[in-house]
């Protein structure tokens, strides 16, 4: 009997172990790996961009203060036995606290229901706990199978885990927002455009995200289309709800274009104002061609193609496959794009186009694989 008390002993022992290093291990990444974005965004919210932030040494002093609330919690309520790790709960509530953060985290009047909920449930949760160990004392003080303790543990740590995963920020689309804007505010102009590039979907903030970075690399006439575009010319700017832009608002375009709308002034007019009339930096150019492209109108984007370019000058590779578009609706063009690679592609895509006689939508779809990142597919296909 001897010989199994202290074999059961050193179980109780090796389990604290085990539950703590496998709780570490889950904040660590959770945190740095997972919700990093978040933590930033919630940071930079609490300190108004005062300070910056730290990734690896913020999940590290997270952890290990969630380590000390643990241990304080435990010594408080003495839990024992298959249910020791019980007193992890408050500290994955505080992590789900951390990581609960939605679209309005930058807004002025940005407010969570946690600063009352947590520490509500861990009063709950010490209530509750009080009870049951007096209820259960005999219970609790009576040595169970080995087995029981370690698997009693391993699965309340393992729940815990899944419920924080769940309560925190989930959605995809915020995250790559999130990870744009970082990349985009440090400078990471090519991190940025990598940022959620194989999925078909984009938020309007992220649309705005990625052209900003392109803007900066001077590419928007190379990579613009390499991407899903649903929103037209309207992608280049942010929508003016608050809840569906980040740190960066219209004022970050307008000061990249060095130049602001009237009031009442539409955002096309606006871009071929400034260009015109030369009042906003060279970028303005890239911005202007791409609101015609994505609007589809061909005319308009062949006239300033003419009044800004020269014939000899190489166009980017989006404003070629638009021109070679506008050549082939218009014969009597002037201005001739000689590109014979772009030219033989687009005589393939056309080709393709009429032998894929199946449903509309499988057509699309197709074309969409092998065609997807042209301005042929977009001006066909995109609604």
């Amino acid at each position: 009997m001897s010989y199994y008390n202290s074999f059961y002993k050193k179980t109780a022992r090796i389990m604290i172990v085990v539950c703590g290093l496998l709780f570490s291990v889950f904040s660590f990444v959770y945190l740095y790996v997972f919700q990093r974005e978040v933590l930033e965004a919630l940071h930079y919210s609490l300190a108004h961009g005062k300070t910056r932030f730290a990734p690896v040494a913020s999940a590290i002093v997270i952890t290990l203060i969630l380590l000390l609330v643990r241990w304080g919690m435990n010594s408080m309520l003495g839990l024992k036995g298959s249910i020791r790790a019980l007193s992890y709960v408050p500290s994955f509530l505080m992590l789900c606290a951390l990581t609960d953060v939605g679209r309005n985290v930058y807004i002025s009047s940005f407010h969570s229901c946690w600063p009352w909920l947590l520490p509500l449930l861990i009063a709950v949760f010490i209530a509750v706990a009080y009870w049951l160990r007096r209820t259960f004392r005999v219970q609790l003080n009576r040595e169970g199978s080995v087995m029981g303790v370690v698997n009693g543990n391993l699965f309340i740590i393992l729940a815990l885990c899944v419920a924080t995963v769940l309560c925190g920020n989930t959605d995809r689309a915020f995250h790559h927002e999130l990870q744009a804007e970082h990349y985009l505010h440090n400078h990471a102009y090519d991190k940025a455009l990598h940022v959620g590039e194989k999925s078909l979907e984009a938020t309007r903030t992220l649309t705005a995200l990625r052209t900003m970075a392109m803007a900066r690399t001077g590419t928007m006439g190379e990579r613009l289309f390499d991407y899903p575009q649903y929103y037209r010319s309207d992608g280049l700017f942010f929508a003016d709800d608050s809840l569906e832009t980040l740190r960066y608002t219209n004022d970050s375009v307008y000061s990249l274009l060095g130049a602001e709308p009237y009031e009442g002034e539409g955002r096309t007019a606006f871009l071929r104002n400034i260009c015109y009339k030369g009042t906003g930096k060279h970028i303005s150019l890239d911005y202007y061609l791409s609101a015609l492209l994505l609007d589809k109108n061909l005319e308009g984007f062949a006239v300033a193609v003419s009044d800004f370019y020269e014939e000899e000058d190489t166009l980017p590779r989006f404003y070629r496959e638009a021109m070679t578009l506008y050549q082939s609706l218009h014969a009597d063009s002037a201005f001739a794009v000689r590109d014979t690679a772009c030219l033989r592609r687009f005589m393939e895509y056309r080709e393709k186009e009429k032998e894929y006689t199946a449903s509309a939508k499988e057509r699309e779809n197709w074309m969409r694989r092998h065609y997807g990142n042209t301005y042929w597919w977009y001006f066909d296909y995109q609604n």
